[in-house]
């Protein structure tokens, strides 16, 4: 006795995954881990370095310091925290009324590809006495 075939000729009736689209999952998961591989530590070294700025702000002793000794303080905190790329020499103190602003804005370029990078501009604020903005 013979049984009949059925021939699937509609693509609604067919299931899965074929390899093309495998691949580009793959390779899209892949750009976006190495994306993450090159952008994590440099979120992690901006925390270090608002957090250095943040605590230089809240020094009782600093408060109504010189700006080179602002500066210095802020150096030896950088450096304490393995913070690189930024410098104390970057950071701008000016006066917002009658409170002291520190405000430290830098870039920072990561390669990825060839000629293809990365850019991240981070752009910090303390205020000296607390409450950092």
């Amino acid at each position: 006795m013979a049984y009949p075939v059925r021939q699937t000729t509609s693509r609604q009736e067919q299931t899965g995954a074929s390899l093309l689209s495998m691949l580009y999952v793959l390779i899209t998961l892949g750009i976006a881990v190495m994306i993450a591989f090159r952008a994590v530590p440099v979120y992690l070294q901006n925390r270090e370095v608002a957090g250095a700025l943040e605590a230089v702000a809240a020094d009782p002793e600093l408060q109504s310091s010189a700006p080179i000794a602002i500066q210095r303080a802020l150096s030896r905190r950088l450096s304490a925290r393995y913070a690189s790329g930024v410098t104390a020499d970057d950071v701008e103190i000016t006066t917002d009324g009658t409170q002291r602003v520190l405000h430290l804005s830098y870039d920072v370029r990561r390669p990825l590809i060839g000629n293809m990078g990365l850019v991240f501009h981070f752009d910090d604020r303390a205020v000296m006495g607390g409450g950092g903005g």
